[in-house]
C-alpha cells in the first residue's frame, strides 16, 4: 500500500466527519433556525417563526392555546398590522415621541388611521335629526340642541369604524404577501382530543353516572372548564365518566340534547337518565356537588 493510500485512509473519515458537522452547523444556524425561518413576507418584509412564537407568548391562557391551534389566523392579524405601519412609515407618519416598542407602532397605525379615514368622516344635519327622531323617547325626550354633539359622535363612530374595516382590506390587498404554508404546519398545536357518540353512548350504559361537557375546542369559555374537568375525570376514575363532545363534529347528538349555548354541562344518573344541566361555565365544587347527587360516591 502506497503512503497516499495510507493516509487517505485515515483522512476520509476525517474529512466526512468534518463536512457532516459543516453541514449540521448551517442547517442548525439557517434552515432550522427560527429566527431566520421566514413565515410569511409581506412588500419584501420578513415575518419570523421566532417573531410569530414571541406575538403568541404574549397572549394569556387559555387564548393562547386556542391560536397555536390556529395560528394562521394571527399571523393575518400580525400581517395586517405590518401592511399598516410599512403605509404609515411610506407616508412619512411618525411615532408619538413618548411612546416606544409596541406603543409606538400603535401610535403610528391610529394617527395614519385617523389622517386617511377618521378626519374625512362626514355627518350631515340630516343624519343627526333622522336618528334623533328615531330615538327620542331613548334620549329622555331632550331637545335636539342638547342631544346633537352625542349623536353626532356617535354617527361619526359607527361610519368611521366602517371606513377604517375597508381601508384596511384594501391595504391588505393590494400588499405582496407570501405565506410560507409548510412553516405555518410547523407550528401548528394539535388541538385537544375529544370524545365520539359512541363513546358518550357507552357510557351512558355503563351503569355509573356521566357528566358530558358539550362544547368546542374555539370556545373560551369551553377551554376555561377544560383543567377542571380533566380534575374531575382523573379524581372520579371508576365512578363516574366525564365527557366531552365537540358540537361542530356532533351536530346531530348536540340538536337531540337541545344544547343551545356551550358550553352546556349535562348529568346522567346511572340509569342515564338526565337529572340536571347547567350551561356556561362552572366552578369545581359546584359541578363536583352535581355529579355526587347524580350518584357518584
Amino acid at each position: 500500500m502506497s503512503k497516499a493510500s495510507k493516509h487517505l485512509k485515515w483522512i476520509l473519515p476525517i474529512l466526512a466527519v468534518v463536512i457532516g458537522a459543516g453541514v449540521f452547523g448551517y442547517l442548525k444556524l439557517f434552515t432550522w433556525n427560527p429566527e431566520r425561518q421566514k413565515i410569511a413576507v409581506i412588500n419584501h418584509r420578513s415575518i419570523t417563526v421566532a417573531q410569530l412564537n414571541r406575538e403568541l407568548e404574549k397572549i394569556p391562557a387559555p387564548y393562547q392555546e386556542v391560536l397555536r391551534e390556529e395560528p394562521k389566523q394571527f399571523l393575518e392579524q400580525i400581517i395586517i398590522k405590518e401592511v399598516l405601519i410599512q403605509e404609515a412609515e411610506r407616508q412619512g407618519i411618525k411615532s408619538d415621541p413618548a411612546a416606544k416598542g409596541e406603543e409606538a407602532e400603535m401610535s403610528m397605525i391610529q394617527s395614519l388611521l385617523r389622517k386617511e379615514v377618521m378626519d374625512k368622516v362626514k355627518v350631515s344635519q340630516e343624519e343627526v335629526e333622522e336618528l334623533y327622531r328615531q330615538h327620542r323617547d331613548q334620549l329622555g325626550k331632550k331637545p335636539l340642541n342638547e342631544v346633537a354633539p352625542l349623536i353626532e359622535n356617535a354617527v361619526r363612530e359607527a361610519k368611521g369604524k366602517a371606513q377604517v374595516e375597508e381601508y384596511v382590506v384594501s391595504l391588505r390587498t393590494q400588499a405582496k404577501v407570501e405565506i410560507n404554508e409548510k412553516h405555518v404546519q410547523t407550528v401548528t398545536a394539535p388541538s385537544p382530543q375529544t370524545d365520539t357518540a359512541e363513546e358518550f353512548k357507552k357510557a351512558l350504559q355503563s351503569g355509573k353516572p356521566v357528566l358530558v361537557d358539550f362544547g368546542a375546542n374555539s370556545c373560551m369559555p369551553c377551554r376555561q372548564i377544560r383543567p377542571i374537568l380533566k380534575e374531575i375525570k382523573q379524581e372520579y376514575t371508576g365512578r363516574a365518566h366525564v365527557l366531552i363532545i365537540d358540537v361542530y363534529k356532533f351536530k346531530e347528538l348536540a340538536g337531540e340534547y337541545r344544547v343551545q349555548l356551550i358550553p352546556t354541562l349535562i348529568f346522567f344518573d346511572k340509569t342515564g337518565k338526565e337529572v340536571f344541566r347547567h350551561m356556561g361555565a362552572w366552578d369545581k365544587a359546584s359541578i363536583v356537588n352535581k355529579l355526587k347527587e347524580a350518584g357518584a360516591v
